[in-house]
């Protein structure tokens, strides 16, 4: 199944990178023609990372999708290291960290409903020691109850590069498996809480693609 905004040619919040980009661009060309250039290039690359891409959502029953593009750096047991002020993902934590080349829009993992998304702020540092990273840096936490009342927390992990923190949807909006959801600006760590019983489809180390990979299964 194709979202209907995978007809767009860049994300809704890529946008105004797109602008700024395209405005730094133009003042650098007028001053130096290399550095003008050069600024082309980095717009390419915006261009590439800010994109919708296509992706065929998979129709299978309890699946839990990546919310992500990137490599999955760690799966832990979010009994032991819960999500600070909430019981919700009392079952896996599955970390991804999202390269400066992948693309950035972030979508649903399952569908349900949005019941709480907020900001935290924080710092911006380093995430080469996520520990510290989850502990110091912005976040923003999202809440989706899944259909079958199941609750999953997505946490966007701020970093020197990603220091906007971005959901376009507000509590009460539901969201089909594998809809977009927003995008950290740019690059980043997501952590995906899933509810006790779900079982890890993937492993430490794997590259997952947001709405298409199965990341694990659900309770039953």
């Amino acid at each position: 199944m194709d979202d209907k905004t995978d007809s767009e040619w860049i994300a809704s919040e890529g946008w105004p990178v797109m602008a700024l980009g395209g405005g730094v661009t133009i003042l650098l060309t007028l001053i130096s023609l290399p550095l003008g250039c050069f600024a082309l290039g980095l717009l390419v690359w915006l261009r590439h990372t800010l994109r919708v891409p296509v992706r065929r959502v998979p129709n299978i029953t309890q699946a839990v999708l990546a919310p992500a593009d990137g490599i999955v750096v760690e799966i832990t047991d979010a009994e032991t290291d819960p999500p600070a002020g909430t019981s919700v993902g009392s079952g896996h934590r599955i970390t991804i960290r999202t390269g400066l080349a992948d693309a950035h829009l972030q979508r649903s993992p399952v569908a349900g409903r949005v019941t709480d998304n907020f900001l935290i702020p924080g710092l911006f540092r380093s995430t080469a020691d996520i520990a510290l990273a989850r502990r110091d840096n912005e976040r923003r936490e999202i809440t989706i109850e899944g259909e079958d009342g199941q609750m999953y927390l997505l946490v966007q992990i701020g970093s020197v590069t990603a220091r906007q923190l971005v959901c376009r949807h507000g509590p009460g909006k539901f969201l089909a498996a594998g809809a977009p959801l927003g995008m950290p600006r740019i690059g980043g760590l997501t952590d995906l809480f899933l509810p006790a019983g779900s079982k890890p489809a993937v492993r430490p180390g794997q590259t997952v693609v947001a709405g298409e990979t199965v990341l694990a299964t659900g309770p039953r």
